[in-house]
């Protein structure tokens, strides 16, 4: 049985950035002007390729009107198996492609991963 690993804080934040800013209808795009950076860079916070310092951080939460515990909300309930976390740091590299997950059992372990193409 593969091992289980804590998802990586700066995943999990940025799953909180892109959460929140949905929540209010912002896109990527209206997020980044807000906080002076390029949508590049929002899209790397987004994804845990960038790490949120904290003085960005504060601005976050001034924009988004959530405090500094809000990115850290759940962070102890969500875990990966290697394999697991394995297929989702691939996935990050299929920018533009759309692909398809298999979700099996209730835990939601991803079963496969197939590149539709375009």
């Amino acid at each position: 049985m593969p091992q289980s690993k804590t998802v990586p804080i700066e995943v999990h934040m940025g799953l909180q950035l892109k959460k929140r800013r949905e929540e209010l209808k912002l896109t990527q795009r209206d997020l980044a002007k807000l906080m002076k950076v390029t949508p590049q860079l929002l899209s790397k916070y987004e994804t845990g390729l960038a790490k949120i310092l904290p003085g960005r951080l504060y601005d976050l939460c001034q924009i988004l009107g959530v405090t500094p515990n809000f990115f850290f909300e759940g962070l102890n309930e969500i875990s990966l198996t290697e394999e697991e976390q394995s297929i989702w740091l691939s996935c990050q590299n299929l920018k533009g492609e759309e692909i398809r997950l298999k979700v099996e059992e209730v835990r939601g372990i991803v079963a496969s991963v197939e590149i539709i193409k375009k």
